[in-house]
């Protein structure tokens, strides 16, 4: 195997593990991200849950004066009944009190059920926000393994920086080039071994997408240090020891 070819693998041993780094990296950020959503999207709820109860409980407070007014009506109605002097106005006054005291009755009864989804609901907020206290440590958890996972790759990324400027000093710039844009199409997996399936048959494939090399490139790849890509996937192809 030729310095140019073993450089390029060099290279590529050097940028998969880059690629691995990122495939980490990106990995634990969309884990952040999605519990980061989840967070949001509960708090919005419960946002809108307890905006509900506010409002229910303005509706209950405005139930609660109308009952009072109500209340002190009838009182009013009960000295006027005392001071009456004929049955025909104490009739009167009794029917209109008995009415309202049959709406209060009513409006009491709503204003009950009201009170008891008033305390349902602040119960279901409780609920609710110890969840998301729950979601909350869980994504500090999670921005906390990222940082010190990003603070861990920087050192190794720097490390394998250093050897990549190594091994790309051995290749020429052209094929660096060349390297780079494949390196990006299949992210780091840039060469590809010729293999030979049957040893008795001068037939061999490439490895890196299984389709046919012909026996003459192969031959070409066993003599010579030159860059040679597999005419189906473009990866730059190198000789299996031995075939």
């Amino acid at each position: 195997m030729g310095a140019t070819i073993q450089a390029l693998l060099d290279l590529q041993e050097v940028e998969l593990q880059v690629a691995d780094i990122r495939r980490q990296v990106a990995s634990r950020e969309k884990r952040v991200a999605a519990q980061a959503a989840r967070v949001q999207a509960g708090q919005k709820e419960l946002a809108a849950h307890r905006d509900q109860t506010r409002a229910l409980q303005i509706e209950f407070d405005a139930l609660d004066l109308d009952i009072k007014s109500r209340n002190t009506s009838v009182a009013k109605l009960r000295e006027q009944l005392n001071a009456v002097r004929t049955n025909k106005e104490y009739q009167a006054i009794l029917s209109e009190m008995n009415n309202a005291r049959a709406e209060i009755a009513r409006v009491e009864a709503r204003g009950m059920e009201m009170m008891q989804q008033i305390e349902t609901r602040k119960g279901e907020a409780e609920t609710r926000a110890a969840q998301i206290a729950v979601e909350e440590t869980r994504l500090s958890e999670l921005r906390g393994e990222l940082e010190r996972a990003q603070q861990s790759f920087s050192e190794r990324l720097s490390r394998l920086n250093a050897q990549r400027d190594a091994a790309a000093a051995k290749v020429h710039p052209e094929v660096l080039k060349q390297f780079n844009r494949l390196s990006e199409r299949f992210d780091g997996e840039v060469m590809a071994r010729v293999s030979r399936p049957n040893p008795r048959r001068d037939e061999f494939i490439c490895e890196g997408c299984n389709m046919s090399v012909s026996a003459e490139r192969a031959s070409a790849l066993m003599s010579r240090d030159d860059v040679t890509t597999c005419g189906h996937c473009g990866r730059i192809l190198h000789i299996a020891r031995g075939a």
